[in-house]
């Protein structure tokens, strides 16, 4: 008997042994934004080529006016920021700035579900000042986009606030402070504690105006779900400023518009244009209403017409 139950137990000793040798381990799927960038993305995973993907292009045409988005909350976000301190990192993708554990900072109101806690920001660039926005205004590229990831205690749905930068011709002191963190954190191997203070990136007023839609992360594994919170008011940043991320590892890190299939944008305003963060509109600010500004046909002949008519009084 104990022979019979020696043998039967190497056996299965060796039945495990030759089980966990022969288990495959786990893949680890790489992606950056160049050769494994957004176009192979779906093609390992399959929730990248989902319905209701990010970014989008925002056409203020086809937004809906929403009344019911009440009040967005932007919950010590304007106030004492440069008392706390963040720990800045690059992950081989983007800069990434997770806040301290004492940084109570939140997102509320504005249609949203739930209170939503602060988990990090990262920001979204371009090789050039002519792009580097994930989000594109009636097809307008911007040059930088910075979103503030924020989470739901229980229920763990992840509410995106994004905001928008556009170039102007002069440089803008209040990311002096968030530019210095930039140029010395170039590469992947850089970890930075420092205390900066954002509060000039949000709006003072009670009710900002925003977009709003449903969507995903904008970087594998594309998780969808996600509530996107884009303000309409963009932040002016010039293309000196904007020198800080040419000379980073990662050239461009921004994945292109994808289609809105059957979703909706809404707003909380009437969006007849969007709007500029700078007093004057820069060199990269839109030109829609040039054509507005031209003369028409009708006008040119009217003119000729009584020019003719001058001349043979």
């Amino acid at each position: 008997m104990f022979w019979i139950f020696t043998c039967q137990f190497l056996f299965l000793l060796s039945f495990l042994h030759s089980s966990y040798c022969q288990t495959p381990s786990l893949p680890i799927h790489h992606w950056d934004y160049g050769r494994e960038g957004p176009d192979t993305w779906a093609h390992t995973y399959d929730t990248c080529e989902g319905e209701s993907q990010s970014p989008i292009d925002i056409q203020t045409s086809h937004v809906k006016y929403d009344s019911k988005l009440t009040p967005l909350s932007l919950n010590g976000y304007t106030s004492n920021m440069s008392s706390y301190v963040w720990n800045f990192t690059h992950n081989g993708h983007a800069i990434i700035a997770y806040p301290s554990p004492l940084a109570r900072l939140s997102m509320s109101g504005g249609g949203l579900p739930d209170v939503f806690h602060l988990v990090q920001f990262h920001l979204h660039w371009g090789y050039n000042a002519f792009q580097g926005s994930e989000h594109t205004i009636n097809g307008h590229k911007y040059p930088l986009e910075i979103h503030f990831v924020h989470r739901a205690q229980f229920t763990g749905t992840l509410a995106v606030l994004g905001i928008i930068f556009d170039r102007q011709r002069d440089d803008n002191p209040y990311l002096n402070d968030l530019l210095s963190i930039v140029n010395r954190t170039v590469n992947t191997s850089v970890a930075i504690e420092r205390q900066i203070d954002l509060s000039r990136l949000f709006p003072t007023s009670p009710s900002p105006r925003f977009y709003r839609y449903n969507g995903s992360l904008t970087t594998p594994p594309c998780t969808e779900g996600v509530i996107w919170t884009i303000l309409a008011r963009t932040i002016p940043i010039s293309s000196y400023q904007l020198r800080a991320f040419m000379d980073n590892v990662v050239p461009f890190n921004f994945r292109p518009p994808q289609k809105l299939h059957s979703r909706k944008v809404l707003a909380n305003f009437q969006p007849e244009q969007h709007e500029s963060g700078g007093e004057e509109e820069g060199e990269g600010g839109h030109h829609s209403s040039t054509l507005s500004n031209r003369i028409k046909p009708e006008q040119i002949f009217l003119i000729l017409f009584l020019s003719i008519v001058l001349i043979f009084q």
